[in-house]
């Protein structure tokens, strides 16, 4: 599907632009494609909708919702990283580039949505379907917009350089979410219910992602009742279960490998919407560089684990590794030791399968993984945590540069079940029925020890922190980490400093001698990073736009 996406873009955006010209007016070409005479057929409406599905952005929602959290430090200073950091002034580029990128998606759906009823032969079934994949590009921006910033302008009409509305205050973020939720309400019914995994549609919005999405916006703004109903409702369609083929060892790691991926895997009823790539057509092929990024066999890994999402997997016993008699810390290998299950399927550890070149442990064979590698010679995979990404790993696009086409996970059914027990349990109706309808299936699914609500009060611990461990553990790396931290006001952790292994659990310590330490001996990677509360639970407004509309101020708390 993606092929026909990229094709078609630059017509529809042409269109856009032209149209905001009074010359346009005057007859058109009958050879060309023109807004006269564009909104003529179904394909002319597709291929206008097709246009809003580069706005999902594909590997980058791993570079963004990662990026900005605490999961996995990227080996240098990225600006996702300086935002995750808290130490970016409003002049950061990168805030105008979002900015501007969320709202030319939105003037592409307003445009859309302002033309394709003038495609009268089209059924209106059809027209209908097409300008609920729209609203859902349009929310989906919103939800971006409004998750950064705060307050934004709401713009439902196509603007023009002459339009009022360039200079217009900022709304209340809830206006904002108010009007996006009813626009996904009102519309994921004209949407097919389901599209079958590897067929030729698949990729396309359905009314489970419109309302997952939906569900996703909601519990990004405490709207449990309405994120409740939403999740139920696609559990209640029966059209998606987790990807399973009865190999508890392998069936996790596989849903993000070639193997599981649903675009060519029919198997796979799981993945309710992926960013699709086609490496396989050639000079018309797209493509990203992620399995190669998480394991570089030259260079420093780009995403590099924390010691605090190490620390976050339960041992196979169901109590925190600080807290279970089977935690291991004497150790690397150890600390891999009676862990859940999704640990050894989400990071790399000794005796895993490894293209990484050599490891820290020289003299072992290269394709067998055994210690972390700190010295960057050119020869091996670094990674300054100790720590590597084995999940969204496909081993054979780790060797060559830029060639993965793996499927990008943007809404799978997991999130819809950790969203259904967690708006449950917001509203005090989480009860062990849920919980087993739930989040025991994902635990059944690598053979993990089920959540017991029961044994969690019994042992001290608190329910609300295992809910949020349990989707930091099943959703690592899917660019959720840094929404699920601010819409749990557990800024803190953005603010901690970053560590890694212990030093003697290296191969050679004294590779590890002049790294700064704590007093447990536990390398730190990065100590510099702040949060301040309420200024880092939105960004600073970009410079360029307050210059531009001087009505967007005052910046948001804490930046003024």
């Amino acid at each position: 599907m993606n092929k026909k996406i990229y094709s078609i873009l630059a017509v529809v955006v042409s269109l856009m632009l032209a149209g905001c010209n009074d010359d346009f007016l005057e007859r058109p070409p009958l050879d060309q494609l023109t807004d006269a005479n564009f909104w003529q057929t179904e394909q002319h409406v597709r291929d206008a909708a097709n246009a809003g599905y580069s706005g999902l952005i594909g590997k980058d929602v791993v570079n963004m919702g990662e990026g900005l959290g605490d999961n996995v430090m990227w080996y240098q200073l990225t600006s996702w990283r300086q935002i995750g950091s808290g130490l970016y002034g409003s002049d950061l580029s990168l805030l105008n580039t979002r900015w501007n990128g969320c709202y030319s998606e939105i003037r592409k759906a307003n445009y859309f949505l302002e033309n394709y009823n003038r495609a009268t032969s089209v059924p209106v079934e059809k027209r209908e379907r097409y300008a609920a994949e729209v609203k859902f590009h349009r929310a989906y921006q919103y939800w971006l917009l409004t998750s950064f910033f705060g307050d934004v302008p709401l713009v439902t009409k196509t603007l023009t350089m002459n339009s009022e509305e360039l200079y217009a205050p900022r709304d209340p973020r809830s206006k904002v979410v108010d009007f996006i939720l009813e626009d996904l309400e009102n519309s994921y019914q004209y949407l097919p219910a389901f599209i079958e995994p590897a067929s030729g549609e698949f990729g396309r919005i359905t009314q489970a992602a419109q309302l997952a999405l939906l569900a996703r916006i909601a519990m990004q703004n405490n709207r449990f009742d309405v994120a409740e109903r939403a999740a139920k409702r696609i559990i209640d369609m029966n059209k998606h279960s987790l990807y399973s083929t009865g190999n508890p060892d392998q069936d996790y790691f596989d849903l993000f490998t070639f193997s599981g991926r649903a675009s060519r895997n029919s198997k796979n009823r799981e993945v309710i919407l992926a960013y699709i790539y086609n490496y396989d057509l050639g000079n018309a092929g797209t493509r990203h560089n992620l399995s190669r990024e998480l394991q570089v066999p030259d260079q420093e890994v780009r995403f590099q684990p924390t010691r605090a999402l190490i620390d976050d997997y339960l041992c196979i016993d169901g109590l925190p590794f600080n807290r279970s008699p089977l935690a291991d810390s004497s150790s690397y290998a150890g600390i891999f030791a009676n862990r859940d299950p999704r640990l050894k399927q989400s990071v790399m550890y000794p005796g895993a399968l490894w293209f990484g070149g050599y490891d820290g442990d020289h003299d072992q064979p290269l394709n067998v993984f055994h210690y972390p590698k700190f010295t960057n010679d050119k020869k091996g995979a670094v990674s300054l945590t100790g720590f590597y990404c084995r999940k969204y790993v496909e081993p054979t696009k780790v060797p060559v540069y830029n060639q993965d086409d793996n499927d990008i996970v943007l809404i799978r059914y997991g999130e819809v079940l950790l969203t259904y027990a967690e708006a449950m349990f917001e509203q005090g109706k989480l009860t062990q029925q849920v919980v087993d309808q739930t989040i025991n299936l994902l635990r059944d699914r690598v053979g993990m020890k089920r959540m017991n609500l029961a044994e969690i009060v019994a042992n001290g611990l608190d329910v609300k922190t295992e809910l949020h461990r349990e989707r930091r553990v099943e959703l690592f790396l899917e660019g959720q980490r840094w929404f699920d931290i601010v819409r749990w006001k557990e800024g803190a952790r953005l603010g901690a400093v970053v560590k890694g292994i212990k030093r003697s659990w290296a191969f050679r310590p004294a590779e590890l001698s002049n790294r700064k330490v704590d007093s447990y001996n536990n390398i730190i990677f990065d100590d510099s990073r702040v949060f301040s509360d309420p200024k880092n639970y939105l960004f600073s407004l970009p410079y360029t736009q307050m210059e531009r509309n001087p009505n967007l101020k005052p910046n948001n708390p804490g930046w003024e």
